[in-house]
């Protein structure tokens, strides 16, 4: 099974160990939007906040229950930013939902296009 985990979170880990929070960012797989068919960009914004909170709940509670706490959500890029203990790192990637974990970083332009 592939890692969630980004290269860059491991090296965090195996550098600085497995003590102390950490700030998270949580990528959740995208909902298909041909799930739902709404009629219009209203309906289809509104229902897809909607799979985002679903999707979010059990992993917001799972993320409370190891001591941590959510300091953020996206519903736009399927995200969520979260404080975690980093020994507890793994009860957060065992859920189907989660894509991909990662530390923050500033977002940078792709000018390969």
């Amino acid at each position: 099974m592939e890692s969630k985990m980004s290269e860059q979170l491991t090296e965090h880990l195996r550098g600085k160990g497995e003590s102390g929070l950490l700030d998270l960012i949580v990528e959740l797989h995208q909902s298909d939007p041909e799930a739902t068919a709404p009629q219009s960009q209203t309906e289809n914004i509104a229902a897809l906040k909607e799979t985002f909170r679903r999707n979010v709940a059990r992993l917001e509670e799972t993320v409370r229950r190891i001591g941590g706490e959510v300091t953020g959500r996206a519903w736009i890029n399927q995200t969520i930013r979260v404080r975690v203990p980093a020994d507890k790192i793994d009860q957060i990637s065992s859920h189907d939902e989660v894509a991909k974990i990662d530390l923050p970083h500033t977002l940078e332009r792709d000018f390969s296009k």
